[in-house]
């Protein structure tokens, strides 16, 4: 009996969370930003080559607050000093909030080889 008992909240427990898993519809979102493909590096960008093309990702509003909030907690801030200036970075992924501003998140891909690089500086 008390088997029976232990495989039916089991089951009960599987089918609830196999629910709550189903409820989620992946459904992509506009969003707010603005890109830049360049060569060289960030701090000194040249004109891309067929051997040097990189793209910097910089995006605004929602998508940026939901990610600086996932990110969370702010980092030590080395690039302002002053104000409500919060930074969070995990990665080539940095996201920044400041009153005036709002959020901003940044990060990039090298697109010869796919792999993700910063897609800013301080």
């Amino acid at each position: 009996m008390k088997n029976l008992v232990v495989t039916a909240l089991f089951a009960a427990l599987s089918i609830v969370t196999a629910q709550a898993a189903q409820k989620h519809v992946l459904s992509f979102q506009p969003l707010k930003g603005r890109y830049a493909i360049y060569g060289g590096a960030l701090g000194d960008p040249l004109p891309p080559s067929k051997k040097d093309q990189r793209i910097a990702f910089w995006i605004d509003g929602k998508a940026a607050r939901q990610m600086f909030e996932a990110m969370g907690p702010d980092l030590r801030n080395s690039c302002a000093a002053e104000g409500d200036y919060r930074l969070r970075q995990r990665a080539e992924v940095s996201c920044t909030y400041d009153s005036k501003d709002g959020h901003h998140c940044a990060f990039g891909f090298d697109l010869l080889t796919g792999r993700r690089i910063a897609g800013s500086i301080c």
